[in-house]
């Protein structure tokens, strides 16, 4: 028993001293100046409604007014009523025990589930009693949006790849558009890494990388509309990836620490919302600290209009939805319905 402890205590101590060489080459982010500075906007951002949880939520999706509460466990759904109470549940009665990552979506009349190391999208309409099932790839996916009843994109590979890919599906027919942005290095897409969101019209995709200043604007056939960059500094990222293994059981991982950029996106059909991860020159630090701070950008040629900061303890978001000029965010323990009025 006592070798046991002293064992555990040594590799303790073996992942805290590697952790610290880490830090000291790589620096921590935000603890010095990143040469940039933001331009502020006066939005008057209106708490509307709030609503305390009595669950624990995971994330927070929906279409137009429909709200909607995932937990952890994802063996149901909530739907939020226009008071944000939880007005009824949807079970998820699909044939396994889902396994993270998992992401949820919504239109009028369905929910839709991606689970990204089967492959597979299940879909249920609101009062049906089974969830149906596709396999949208013979792999693992790694980013995904559900644009409607019929279409799908996802971040794919094509098999005996590590090169991901863009991918457009039409759940009914099969037929598939591809597109092989930011696919240039056969690393599992680590270091292309990133968020997918559209507009609120579907019509506009929007791939905005965590590690880099990027945005890149696709079409519905995945064509590139414009490349812009956020207002950060950080045009690459020196992400270095390793393998474990040989031919289709081989692993790759992350072999250096990666500074997060961007943390979170959302857009309605005016503006690009980012949460940005680093604090300009023009920031206080305890105030960059304590509220989640949202770049704008617009959404036709991707250029910046400024920034402001979201009246919310950042280190409690979990996910946000907007609908027009009304933004919903999810923390730990509650939903809040926030009017906005952009200039």
């Amino acid at each position: 028993m006592k070798r046991t402890i002293i064992f555990i205590s040594c590799t303790m101590m073996a992942a805290f001293a590697c952790l610290l060489v880490l830090v000291a080459v790589s620096g921590m982010p935000n603890d010095k100046k990143n040469g940039f500075d933001r331009q502020w906007i006066k939005v008057n951002v209106h708490r509307q409604l709030s609503y305390q949880l009595p669950l624990r939520a995971e994330r927070l999706f929906g279409w137009g007014d429909s709200l909607y509460l995932s937990e952890p466990s994802h063996r149901q759904v909530y739907r939020l009523d226009s008071k944000l109470h939880i007005k009824d549940t949807v079970l998820l009665n699909v044939s396994k025990q889902l396994r993270p990552p998992v992401h949820f979506f919504a239109d009028a009349a369905h929910i839709y589930v991606h689970e990204y190391n089967s492959g597979k999208l299940f879909s249920k309409g609101l009062h049906a009693m089974v969830f149906d099932s596709i396999k949208l790839s013979a792999g693992p996916f790694v980013k995904s949006l559900q644009l409607s009843d019929s279409f799908v994109v996802i971040r794919g590979f094509v098999q005996g790849s590590f090169q991901p890919v863009f991918m457009r599906i039409n759940m009914h027919s099969g037929e598939q558009r591809t597109s092989d942005l930011l696919s240039e290095k056969a690393d599992a897409g680590f270091s292309t890494d990133g968020i997918l969101c559209s507009n609120t019209k579907k019509d506009r995709l929007f791939y905005i990388p965590y590690f880099e200043n990027g945005i890149y604007c696709m079409d519905t056939d995945m064509q590139l509309r414009y490349k812009q960059h956020t207002i950060d500094t950080v045009s690459y990222n020196n992400i270095q990836v390793s393998g474990r293994g040989t031919g289709p059981m081989q692993k790759l991982y992350a072999s250096s620490p990666r500074v997060k950029v961007n943390k979170r996106a959302f857009a309605n059909d005016r503006v690009l919302f980012i949460e940005s991860d680093l604090r300009a020159d023009n920031e206080l630090e305890n105030t960059f600290k304590q509220y989640p701070v949202l770049d704008t950008y617009n959404l036709e040629n991707g250029s910046y209009a400024g920034s402001f900061y979201l009246p919310v303890d950042k280190r409690e978001v979990l996910s946000y939805h907007i609908n027009a000029g009304n933004l919903y965010v999810l923390l730990k323990d509650q939903v809040i319905a926030f009017a906005m009025d952009l200039p």
